[in-house]
């Protein structure tokens, strides 16, 4: 299990979220990503965090594992979130004059 690390946040690799309390992957590193292996991730990344992004719900070690679920890759599952409407997972997460457009951006991610 990733440690916490105090007073530092960790972004979603699927959604861009720069909100996250521990990093999805041990060893994954900060964006931009260009060209993310195909899932599972923790074969490339190390131990998953078991976290669940509050903005677009994505459960790292779980949505990309095979036995837990169909893996998805970052990819796919950001598209089908944006494409039922890009609901946020946790509303009391969400910040004000949230832009979906500014937070892929900001991460280097095309949606």
């Amino acid at each position: 299990m990733a440690s916490r690390l105090i007073g530092r946040s960790h972004t979603c690799p699927c959604c861009g979220y720069s909100g996250l309390d521990l990093p999805p992957y041990r060893d994954l590193p900060q964006p931009p990503w260009h060209s993310l292996p195909l899932p599972p991730y923790s074969q490339h990344f190390g131990d998953p965090s078991y976290d669940v992004c509050a903005c677009c719900g994505y459960e790292f070690g779980n949505d990309d594992e095979p036995g837990t679920s169909n893996p998805a890759t970052f990819e796919q599952y950001l598209r089908k979130w944006i494409g039922e409407g890009a609901r946020w997972f946790d509303e009391s997460q969400k910040p004000m004059n949230w832009s979906l457009e500014v937070q892929l951006h900001e991460a280097g991610i095309t949606g």
